[in-house]
């Protein structure tokens, strides 16, 4: 019987040198990924041995099939996907250094596609927060321009959006962490 584990880990994309290094640890210690869905990453027993795991990021750009078959090609293989991202792991040859991203150029295009990525979700998400709160602003000066119950219903929306503003905080911080990166390698 294979013996299994699971681990809780949360990992922003930007995140995804620190995520590499995780797993590559966790495989060196005998740990293998099989999985990952939200903040769980599952492990299996294998032989401790050195490996390298690099996760690139590909938003449905290219057909999945394709795409992992360009990897696999260069002798990578395929772990898994989760949300865009895909982990790629490969034995770490000794002295060698192998990334997928071997040259500035590709690490770039990566860093841009994620940052994109992330806007295109960010922008919707405080625009509707600043009309509901405009409505509640208006409200708030012409007592009757809704009834109460939709004052607590929007009310209800407002909360939710401003927890939805504080967690995109969270992505600000990975917009500078990325813009570091990016900086970093110029």
């Amino acid at each position: 019987m294979i013996e299994k584990k699971t681990i809780r880990r949360s990992f922003y994309i930007s995140d995804f040198e620190e995520e590499q290094d995780f797993l590559s640890t966790q495989h060196n210690a005998g740990w293998r990924l099989t999985d990952t869905r939200g903040k769980k990453y599952f492990f299996e027993k294998c032989d401790k041995e050195a490996a390298i795991y690099q996760i690139d990021f590909n938003p449905k750009e290219q057909r999945k099939s394709e795409y992992v078959q360009l990897f696999t090609d260069f002798g990578w293989e395929f772990v898994a996907e989760k949300d865009g991202r895909f982990y790629f792991s490969k034995p770490a040859l000794q002295g060698s250094e192998e990334k997928i991203f071997s040259d500035r150029e590709t690490k770039l295009a990566m860093c841009r596609k994620i940052i994109k990525r992330k806007l295109v979700q960010l922008i919707p998400l405080t625009v509707i927060s600043i009309i509901i709160s405009c409505v509640l602003a208006l409200n708030m000066f012409l007592y009757s321009f809704f009834p109460l119950g939709i004052i607590f219903i929007v009310s209800l929306i407002w909360l939710g959006g401003l927890v939805l503003t504080l967690y995109s905080t969270k992505y600000l911080s990975g917009f500078f962490k990325l813009k570091k990166i990016i900086e970093n390698m110029n």
